[in-house]
């Protein structure tokens, strides 16, 4: 069997789509249909890779030009009988879900229409509840002129009362809605009449209601395409939802309640960014976006439940892909007080409930009744996903700000790792991987459980971001760089992090070093969890090594470091190779908001190296540039990180200042608006900045690591600046013979 076929096997764990085959050439005619052209008894295909990439092989032995030119090993298979392609069952699978669901959704209404006998009238919501609800709305629609999910062109939000956008009005938009209308509705609808709540609020009542009703939610056939969509680009590194159970919810026999039709609108806002449906206008895209999203946030403001959660970590994912500014963190804010409150962190054995709702205190102990004891594994197993994925998006948000704390403390995180995909989908109870109630300050002692063969590519990425929490926390804690004492225990603790990232990168499974080849074997979708997981080790060994390598502030006992130097830019270079492969393979859309992080890191420290060193900046950054340009076609976040890059590199070239002038400017800036006022009366003032200095703090304050205590501030403060800064040495690469870490150089 193949590397490729082996490797799939094992790290395969995801319901995605399978990838596309070449299919059989069927014989032709020669003479009009009387006579057919007889077929050769072999016919050799196109290589395995150059199938992926969807080109012309040319077949060559032993290797094809392509992979030869590309160093690539060239696969030919035997070609497959016509319908007996991998897939091929799937796909028929898929379509027949589909027209099922479809019937049984017109069944539905059909039953609805009978039992409301015909009723002729819309429902709405009483004047005291529409005013209050419409109040409700008008706060979230205030402020919210951003970026089309789906592109970087600016749009305007539209006004939620007053209907669809203009380009769905008369029976266009009577023809896609036809499906999806109220029981009862009639159908020809006057929106510029109708009030925001029978257009919006009535499908979230409380009970049973249609998948489609009212204007809030796309036809049919495009919901499903969209929830098809969220499992192959977002739930294969975000995998908080079980496809079969959550295909069974929304198109099973059964009405949707309330909170699944939150889900669904969660879905919807998260995933339009994929959708290519040609009917889909830019106006309408924002249109279902910014009512689906406007829906779920103001269901989680009002229900303090797992179902609310787990829609707004959905539409988190959609916020922080879009800008990882002040309303992500709200989101983030929110997730995490609510996970604490429903004592999501921790493996509660014991729920309290009342005998009926009447008994429901309106006080404090609400919260001991809040969640109810799981009915199922994988139901039990879905709340641990869920918390988590906000320990994830928690981690993520606040390593990149720089500046604030995490919002769930390492210490009160007491949940077991999650299971593999496989087994989660399956329902299987099964043991994987728990600490005792004191490991050590890495977590990689005090293990009470640990069965690594039931774990997954999103619990190892769990595993890694607790080694990043506390690289994150080591290096905020204030360092005396002036002090031996400190140095030298600063310098212990740096090696015990660094062996953790080793041990973690040594527990994976045998194959995960394969994963490059199976991006031209295997769809993206299957494997883009694994890609992530690399991305965060990425991140992981950047955020510990950069502090050694690249120091702001220098002195006789800290100056860069060669062996930490070249921790970094080997993860940089490997991550610019898988990048490189997922593109070629066409699936940098598989890929979310953490992957596109690790992009920006690396890319930056192309650019903290270049101002070290004195060097021009490594010409892979232009790279770097291109793949988030690209990622951003999905992800707004991408497109501007790629615009803040594309600006200091071109800066930097024109001469004008150079990357270490651009460092110390950023490093300057960030200690100036850092300092704080003694008493209440002191005077305070406003610093001008330009557009260009706040990009200098973007690119170089990530890499301000670590922090320095005050004695060693005031010790450092009489030295010139060439003397405790990057100025006076950046003519040198550090020296591997003299590295004060203690290595020993690789190669002696």
């Amino acid at each position: 069997m193949p590397e490729e076929e082996q490797v799939s096997a094992t790290l395969s764990q995801h319901d995605g789509s399978s990838g596309d085959e070449a299919r059989d050439n069927a014989s032709t005619d020669s003479t009009g249909g009387s006579k057919k052209r007889k077929r050769s008894k072999y016919q050799k295909t196109s290589c395995e890779l150059c199938k992926a990439r969807k080109v012309k092989c040319d077949r060559a032995e032993p290797a094809c030009s392509w992979c030869a030119r590309h160093n690539r090993t060239c696969v030919y298979l035997e070609r497959q009988k016509p319908g007996s392609r991998i897939g091929f069952s799937l796909e028929l699978e898929a379509k027949v879900n589909r027209i099922d669901a479809l019937l049984q959704t017109l069944g539905r209404r059909v039953e609805e229409h009978i039992a409301e006998g015909h009723a002729g009238h819309s429902q709405t919501l009483s004047p005291a509840i529409s005013t209050h609800t419409q109040s409700h709305i008008d706060l979230y629609a205030q402020d919210r002129n951003r970026s089309s999910p789906a592109s970087g062109a600016p749009r305007t939000t539209p006004s939620i009362a007053a209907g669809p956008p203009s380009a769905l009005s008369g029976q266009a938009w009577d023809d896609e809605q036809r499906l999806g209308r109220m029981p009862g509705q009639a159908m020809t609808v006057d929106y510029n009449n109708t009030t925001l709540p029978a257009l919006r609020i009535t499908p979230l009542r409380r009970g049973p209601s249609s998948l489609s009703a009212g204007t809030d939610l796309p036809p049919q056939d495009i919901v499903y395409t969209l929830v098809d969509l969220y499992f192959k680009h977002c739930n294969t590194w975000s995998p908080i939802l079980d496809r079969k159970t959550t295909f069974s919810i929304f198109f099973g026999s059964t009405s949707l309640n309330e909170a699944d039709r939150v889900l669904l609108h969660a879905i919807v806002a998260t995933t339009l960014r994929f959708l290519k449906d040609p009917r889909f206008s830019p106006e309408m895209r924002a249109h279902y976006h910014e009512t689906s999203r406007q829906i779920v946030q103001m269901y989680a403001m009002e229900h303090v439940s797992v179902e609310a959660l787990r829609a707004l970590v959905i539409v988190c994912l959609d916020e922080l892909g879009t800008s990882n500014g002040p309303r992500g963190w709200n989101l983030l804010s929110l997730l995490a007080q609510n996970a604490r409150q429903l004592s999501l962190c921790e493996e509660s054995s014991v729920f309290l409930s009342v005998e009926t709702s009447d008994d429901s205190p309106m006080t404090g102990s609400i919260r001991r009744i809040a969640i109810d004891r799981p009915q199922s594994w994988i139901e039990d197993e879905g709340r641990r996903r869920l918390a988590w994925m906000v320990y994830l998006l928690d981690r993520y948000a606040t390593i990149a700000t720089t500046t604030f704390d995490f919002m769930l403390d390492d210490t009160k995180m007491k949940r077991v790792l999650p299971c593999s995909y496989d087994l989660f989908s399956r329902d299987i109870p099964v043991e994987t991987r728990s600490w005792g109630s004191s490991p050590d300050q890495h977590g990689s002692a005090g293990l009470v459980v640990n069965k690594p063969d039931n774990l997954g590519s999103f619990s190892y990425h769990c595993e890694i971001l607790r080694i990043l929490s506390k690289v994150h926390d080591f290096l905020k804690t204030p360092l005396d760089i002036t002090s031996s004492s400190e140095m030298a225990a600063w310098r212990n603790t740096y090696r015990s992090l660094d062996s953790s990232l080793d041990a973690w990168l040594r527990g994976l499974p045998g194959d995960y070093s394969k994963i490059s080849a199976l991006c031209h074997s295997d769809p993206a979708s299957r494997v883009a969890n694994w890609f992530m997981l690399h991305s965060a080790y990425v991140t992981a060994v950047v955020r510990l090594h950069s502090s050694a390598a690249y120091p702001t502030v220098r002195s006789h006992l800290f100056v860069p470091s060669h062996y930490a130097m070249q921790r970094c830019l080997s993860a940089v270079q490997s991550l610019g190779d898988i990048a490189q492969d997922v593109y070629e393979a066409s699936g940098l859309d598989h890929l979310g908001p953490p992957f596109i992080f690790s992009l920006w890191v690396a890319a930056r420290l192309l650019l903290v190296h270049a101002a070290t060193i004195g060097c021009p900046v490594d010409p892979r950054i232009e790279f770097f540039i291109e793949i988030l340009g690209h990622v951003g076609q999905y992800w707004e976040v991408a497109d501007n990180y790629a615009k803040v890059l594309a600006r200091v590199v071109q800066r930097g070239r024109q001469g004008g200042m150079n990357f270490n002038a651009m460092r110390q400017s950023a490093h300057g800036l960030v200690t100036l608006t850092g300092s704080t006022r003694q008493t209440g009366t002191e005077p305070t003032s406003t610093q001008i900045t330009s557009l260009s200095e706040l990009d200098n703090i973007d690119v170089f304050d990530f890499f301000n690591y670590p922090k320095i205590s005050e004695p060693a501030v005031r010790a450092l403060s009489g030295q010139s600046q060439s003397q405790n800064t990057a100025n006076g040495e950046v003519a040198r690469l550090p020296d591997p013979e003299s590295d004060w870490l203690g290595f020993v150089p690789q190669g002696t």
